[in-house]
């Protein structure tokens, strides 16, 4: 690892004027703490809405159902926790429990992404007819990936002494602070292209989080061929 990425250490930085440091402070504070955890919600009802429609078209072998429904299950109590572990530490302002809160939060996250990913190329061989309709667990899990994806570079560049990204900016102007849509542009782009765009990544850790990306993105794109054969057959 780089010195100072934040995989070496989960504690917060104190704030130099960064673009990154402007934008955790901001994230840490007032209606901020309001959108982290809706944000996190948001991404667990994209993988609880995958499932239900795994269950409903019954693409889930009748061996693995109650495996299925156990991990599910197990997988919302851990949900809950982090989220509420997550909510105390930001309320009451204790940073290092924050990140240490948010980084478990990603890491589960990210091990569903690759689960629902993995899941898909699995059973991809069961989706016969059906139309283009039938595709859009396809697209439910690529939103997830991306969503999920943001809040990784979120954490890396506000938890990254001087940012995981350096941020380009008119000359003569100072570097602007991110907004999540930058983090999301940077995201898609990754999910899409394989990789960042005018963004220059600083931080190895960012680096190896970003080419796991692009390994699940082919993947789906895989998966998203061989399905849009099957369901126009």
């Amino acid at each position: 690892m780089t010195k100072g990425d934040p995989m070496g250490s989960l504690e917060p930085q104190k704030a130099a004027g960064g673009p990154a440091d402007l934008l955790r402070d901001r994230l840490t504070r007032g209606w901020g703490r309001l959108a982290v955890i809706a944000a996190t919600t948001g991404v667990w009802m994209v993988d609880l809405l995958l499932v239900v429609h795994l269950k409903n078209r019954k693409l889930i072998s009748p061996d693995l159902d109650n495996l299925v429904h156990t991990v599910d299950l197990a997988a919302t109590i851990a949900f809950v926790a982090i989220t509420l572990g997550l909510a105390i530490s930001l309320f009451r302002g204790q940073k290092r429990e924050l990140f240490r809160w948010a980084l478990v939060y990603l890491l589960f996250s990210m091990v569903q992404v690759i689960t629902n990913v993995l899941s898909m190329v699995a059973s991809a061989d069961q989706h016969q007819g059906g139309g283009l309709g039938g595709l859009w667990d396809v697209a439910a899990v690529y939103v997830a990936s991306v969503l999920v994806f943001m809040f990784v570079y979120i954490f890396l560049d506000v938890s990254t002494p001087g940012g995981a990204f350096v941020w380009p900016s008119r000359e003569g102007q100072a570097p602007p602070e991110p907004h999540i849509i930058d983090y999301l542009f940077i995201s898609l782009n990754v999910n899409s292209t394989y990789g960042p765009t005018s963004e220059a990544v600083m931080s190895r850790t960012a680096k190896l989080v970003m080419s796991l990306q692009v390994l699940l993105a082919i993947l789906m794109l895989t998966v998203l061929i061989a399905r849009s054969v099957s369901a126009t057959s």
